[in-house]
């Protein structure tokens, strides 16, 4: 019998992070960052120049799935909070969810010549809801394996080191199995059949890890909005995440087409992603180790501020000129380890503070914002990217040339520098620490060890 009838489940979450545990966790995360690059961009680049949809239309479509990606987004965070089964609440929407998320991946990867932009716009709106639809309590369930500062990096940097492999994957398996003329579609059905392979074994896995158990009975209810205005922290992220994500989201929407028309390295893009993820993976328990000492916003600051001279290098970098642009990619991967690996675990210490502030345990609420202002930079970026440079004359139809050219440079690389150098001055001094943190977690161990001994005492009275 234990001597402390006090001990939280706190305690408990707070250690044992065995290995075993950690990679099955980060199972999950591998097929599905195994999206992240064809949905980023591959299929913006597929959808216009082999599908045979215009710029205008592609970008609308993938800015109006977006959005209403990060609706869903919210609603799905807070029923995976109030959920409660046996199963777990977190568990039950990445199994319920698995089925239609395959289903829609192969329709959307795999369109026909000439469908219309109303296919388009069908699928991947089916697409985006039932990856929230695993992928929002797969992210909140993360927040709660560990409740420690140093915890949640290493949970996340496992986690995010999962993501970069199936990013690294979704390069490689095309790069070492196709051939480098391989047309976009077949590089697409390639990635899609691989993940309906991957994807169901990784969540099966990833069942065998337990749920962390809520002690605390939230005094007050609340979703989103009501985090928004008593979290102001949280508040001051979401619009640090919405800046920076507009900024990559535009880079990301062009890049395919900024390799081809600009660097003219046509068939190179899929190897060039492949060296920017590996660095990635190298950078990421760097990031880790450097979070733990100086802080998760620091790290993350610095990280953007690289990425940004970067896209610099990268406008210096001669057409047909592979091994600078190699390069250029590869420290593009090195400096974003922080912005895959850094926001989850800092989403998690602001749902510490709401708890403290009264609102219970509502990781996947919190995280849901992350994902909605997520959503919205990406689908917002995507429908700027696009549009832009058909208003700037740009033409699929051309090789090289000035036209090309100077659009190329606007919206792949000066746009983008300015927004998420920007997003820096957000972020910077953010309040959240390590001793903040840890400050939290103190007073929220005191009020559960209080509900525990106020629990105990009913209990005993009433025996």
């Amino acid at each position: 019998m234990d001597d402390n009838p006090t001990v939280s489940s706190e305690q408990q979450c707070g250690q044992g992070l065995p290995l075993r545990r950690l990679l099955a966790f980060s199972g999950p995360a591998i097929p599905l960052a195994m999206l992240t690059t064809p949905v980023v961009n591959y299929l913006p680049a597929f959808y216009v120049t082999e599908v045979g949809i215009s710029l205008y239309w592609t970008g609308l479509a993938f800015m109006i799935a977006n959005i209403w990606d990060g609706i869903t987004d919210v609603f799905i965070g807070r029923m995976s909070d109030a959920t409660r089964s046996k199963f777990g609440r977190r568990k039950i929407w990445m199994l319920a969810g698995t089925l239609p998320l395959l289903i829609s991946i192969y329709y959307l990867f795999n369109a026909p010549m000439g469908s219309g932009k109303e296919y388009l716009v069908v699928w991947i709106s089916i697409f985006f809801v039932f990856w929230t639809i695993v992928q929002v309590p797969y992210m909140a369930w993360g927040t709660e394996l560990s409740n420690s500062y140093a915890g949640r990096s290493k949970v996340f940097g496992f986690r995010e080191t999962g993501t970069t492999i199936g990013i690294l994957l979704s390069a490689a398996l095309p790069l070492i199995l196709l051939s480098n003329e391989a047309p976009m579609s077949e590089i697409l059905r390639f990635i899609s059949f691989s993940i309906i392979g991957i994807l169901p074994l990784m969540i099966v896995i990833s069942m065998f890890v337990e749920e962390a158990q809520n002690q605390v009975i939230p005094r007050r209810h609340g979703g989103l909005m009501t985090a928004m205005k008593t979290n102001k922290p949280f508040l001051k992220f979401l619009t640090y995440h919405f800046t920076f994500t507009l900024g990559v989201s535009i880079f990301n929407a062009v890049i395919v087409l900024f390799v081809k028309y600009r660097l003219v390295l046509d068939n190179s893009f899929i190897s060039l992603i492949f060296l920017t993820f590996s660095a990635a993976i190298i950078g990421m328990p760097i990031c880790v180790q450097a979070a733990n000492r100086f802080g998760r916003h620091k790290v993350l600051s610095a990280s953007i501020l690289l990425t940004s001279v970067s896209l610099i290098l990268l406008l210096a970098i001669p057409s047909q000129s592979y091994l600078a642009a190699a390069g250029c990619f590869i420290l593009i991967g090195f400096s974003t380890s922080a912005t895959w690996a850094m926001p989850p675990a800092i989403i998690g210490d602001l749902s510490d503070l709401g708890n403290l502030n009264g609102y219970g345990e509502q990781a996947g609420t919190y995280m849901a914002g992350m994902n909605l202002v997520y959503k919205l930079g990406m689908g917002v970026g995507v429908g700027i990217a696009l549009p832009m440079l058909q208003l700037l004359d740009f033409n699929v139809s051309a090789n090289l040339s000035d036209t090309n050219d100077v659009s190329l440079i606007i919206v792949c690389c000066i746009i983008p520098i300015v927004i998420m150098t920007a997003s820096v001055s957000l972020i910077w001094n953010f309040p959240i620490d390590s001793n903040r943190h840890a400050t939290i977690r103190k007073f929220l161990q005191r009020r559960n060890n209080k509900t525990d001994m106020q629990g105990l005492n009913l209990a005993v009275k009433s025996a």
